[in-house]
C-alpha cells in the first residue's frame, strides 16, 4: 500500500483507481479507509493517517456518509440504471465532503451499457470526486475502463497475518487459528467463513471429492451433484471451492508454485498426473459458466448434472 499512501501524502490522488486481487483481502476497507483520509477534518498532510474522532471521520466509520456511494452487483449485474443513478447524485452538490468516492463494486460486472455510462463519467469526472472500481481480475475489467483507472494490485494475505486476527480480533484459539488460515486461501473473508465448523467440513468433503472425481460412477458423479444443488446456501461458494482446485491443478501442470489450496499441494498434484491440461482447462471453464448462471432462472439441475458428467 506504499503507492496509495505516497499518492494521499503527495497530494497527487488519482480520479479513479481500480483496485485488484482475490476476494477478502481488504480491498474494499481500503476503499473506504481513502475516504477516510481524503475527508478527515483533522489531517493535514504529508500525513496519510485520518484522526477517527473528527465529524466526517465518524460519519464514514458508521456507514451513513452520503458522499461514500458504494454500487453493488443486482442479480450479478452492474446496471444500467445503477451508474445513471450515480450520475444524477453527482449533479448535485456534495453534502460535506471534502471529497465524494464512488465505490463500483465487482467492476467485472459491469454489463455494456453499464460500462459506457461508466466510461463517460470516468471520462470526465465531476470536481473533487474520486471513484476506486474493485475487481478479481484485471483482465475481466473492460480495457477502455481500466485504462482511466491508476491500478493497484491486492495479494493473498500470509497465514500469520489472518491467524492472528482470527486470534485478535474474534476471539478463535491459536490451534483452530492456524488451521484455518493454512486452507482460507489468503482471504480473511473466506477464513472468517471457515471459522464455521459446518463451512469448513463441507469444503474438506468437497475438495477429497474432486481429486478423486475421475474414477467414480457417472451415477455417484450426479450424486455429487445432487448433493451441491441440495445445499443451495453453499452453492456460489462450492463453485468458487472447485474453480479454486482447478486452477491449482492447472497451476501445478505448468510449474506454478503460487497455489490458493496449498495444504493440499501433494494430493492435487498427483490427481493431476492423471489429467490433460485441455481436460483441466474445460473443466474449469465449466465450472465458471455455471457460477455465472446461479442467480439466473436456468435449469440448474441439468447444467450440474453436465457438469459433474464431464468434470475431468
Amino acid at each position: 500500500m506504499a503507492v496509495l499512501k505516497q499518492a494521499v501524502a503527495g497530494g497527487r490522488i488519482p480520479n479513479a483507481w481500480l483496485f485488484a486481487g482475490p476476494e477478502g483481502v481488504g480491498k474494499m476497507r481500503t476503499a473506504k479507509a481513502l475516504a477516510l483520509v481524503l475527508n478527515c477534518e483533522n489531517r493535514h498532510p504529508p500525513s496519510a493517517m485520518a484522526c477517527g474522532t473528527c465529524s466526517s471521520c465518524r460519519t464514514l466509520n458508521s456507514g451513513n456518509h452520503p458522499d461514500l456511494i458504494v454500487i453493488e452487483p443486482e442479480k450479478q449485474e452492474i446496471r444500467v440504471a445503477q451508474i445513471r443513478s450515480v450520475c444524477v447524485q453527482l449533479e448535485k452538490k456534495a453534502f460535506g465532503a471534502r471529497k465524494r468516492m464512488i465505490v463500483l463494486d465487482q467492476a467485472e460486472r459491469l454489463t455494456p451499457g453499464a460500462a459506457n455510462a461508466a466510461l463517460k463519467i470516468l471520462e470526465e469526472p465531476p470536481d473533487d470526486t474520486h471513484f476506486v472500481l474493485i475487481a478479481e481480475e484485471v483482465e475481466n475489467v473492460l480495457p477502455t475502463i481500466r485504462s482511466r483507472c491508476q491500478q493497484l494490485h491486492f495479494h493473498p494475505l500470509p497465514p500469520r497475518t489472518i491467524e492472528t486476527l482470527l486470534q485478535q480480533a474474534h476471539g478463535i484459539d491459536a490451534e483452530t487459528s492456524r488451521r484455518i488460515a493454512a486452507v482460507s486461501s489468503g482471504s480473511m473473508k473466506q477464513a472468517l467463513l471457515l471459522a464455521e465448523p459446518q463451512w469448513f467440513l463441507w469444503r474438506e468433503w468437497l475438495l477429497d471429492i474432486l481429486e478423486q472425481i475421475d474414477r467414480l460412477h457417472p451415477t455417484e458423479r450426479l450424486l455429487f451433484g445432487e448433493l451441491l444443488l441440495s445445499r443451495a446456501d453453499h452453492l456460489d461458494k462450492s463453485l468458487d471451492w472447485m474453480a479454486a482446485w482447478y486452477r491449482d491443478a492447472l497451476s501445478i501442470r505448468h510449474g506454478g508454485t503460487h497455489l490458493l489450496n496449498v495444504e493440499r499441494s501433494d494430493s492435487i498434484a498427483q490427481a493431476a498426473q492423471h489429467r490433460t491440461t485441455h481436460a483441466l482447462s474445460e473443466t474449469l471453464a465449466a465450472i465458471t459458466r455455471m457460477r455465472q448462471k446461479t442467480q439466473s432462472r436456468a435449469n440448474l439441475k441439468l447444467m450440474m448434472d453436465n457438469l459433474v458428467l464431464t468434470l475431468a
